[in-house]
């Protein structure tokens, strides 16, 4: 028998108590797979979990037998993916999974609520920090995919000065290369590409921002809470609520909704960062809806 998740046996008990959704819909099952037994993944599947209208199996790092599999399978994080190739499930959806690595499993029946934000929401969030004023904005980049999305931006900024760099992670050299591209620039707006952003370069690159008074932006709260001056962010309820919404559509429409970016966010403000650097920056609940265009 496949590991269950034990922390969650008491919610998956009371689940499988639950009244099917309405009185001709069989109760809809959903097998979510986390990569490892931690508090934090306990508590989003126990979000997800409750309440429903669907019963949720959770198991650890490893699909059920085939004969045991359910009507949707949940997939949490990037190191899951190939399992979404799994043969067994009419619907497949994987939750927090980078827009990138999802690419090549795209799939008639696999869908996805992705971990990163769409570059527009961060160019948003910079521009109602300048409120208009003129910068040089500047990213570094692997993939092409976050340099084709900034480009599509630059007409709606002319403002700004958009400088787009592709920098392979190559060690010391990319940094290098980086430290150069922060010098010709007021604001470095970081992708959530870890070859790039990650423990052992985020020091340097903030420090570089500062050297040179820049900020960065991006590409989630633990960079906030490192240094960086802001971002726009998802917390793991959005995501619970998110995939909530997801497997409902399905059960209501037959199919799920197309990979999209996560439609709950917010905005998290270093105001450490704000002080030193001088900046008078608004709330993050203005910030947000100045976002949201209210």
């Amino acid at each position: 028998m496949k590991t269950l998740l034990k922390g969650l046996q008491y919610a998956l008990l009371l689940l499988l108590a639950v009244a099917a959704y309405g009185s001709d819909k069989p109760s809809l099952k959903v097998d979510l797979v986390l990569p490892v037994d931690n508090a934090s993944l306990r508590q989003l599947a126990s979000e997800i979990a409750s309440p429903s209208d669907y019963q949720l199996q959770v198991y650890i790092n490893e699909l059920p037998d085939p004969t045991q599999a359910g009507d949707v399978l949940l997939l949490v994080s990037d190191g899951l993916l190939p399992m979404i190739n799994s043969t067994h499930y009419p619907a497949k959806l994987a939750l927090y999974a980078n827009s990138v690595r999802f690419s090549p499993y795209r799939a008639e029946n696999a869908s996805a609520v992705y971990s990163d934000q769409p570059i527009a929401r961060q160019i948003k969030l910079i521009d109602a920090i300048l409120k208009g004023k003129p910068a040089r904005i500047a990213m570094a980049w692997e993939s092409p995919s976050y340099h084709q999305q900034l480009h599509q931006l630059t007409d709606q900024y002319p403002q700004y000065q958009f400088n787009s760099e592709q920098i392979p992670a190559d060690g010391s050299a990319s940094q290098r290369k980086l430290n150069r591209l922060i010098q010709r620039s007021d604001v470095l707006l970081a992708t959530p590409e870890q070859n790039l952003y990650n423990a052992a370069t985020i020091r340097g690159v903030l420090l570089a921002t500062y050297r040179h008074q820049n900020f960065l932006i991006g590409p989630n709260a633990g960079f906030v809470s490192a240094g960086a001056l802001a971002s726009v962010v998802s917390k793991p309820s959005d995501y619970a609520a998110e995939a909530k919404a997801m497997i409902n559509h399905y059960r209501d429409h037959g199919r799920l909704p197309m990979a999209r970016y996560p439609q709950r966010y917010s905005v998290t403000i270093n105001r450490n960062v704000a002080d030193s650097l001088g900046l008078v920056i608004d709330d993050e609940q203005s910030l947000l809806n100045t976002l949201r265009g209210q």
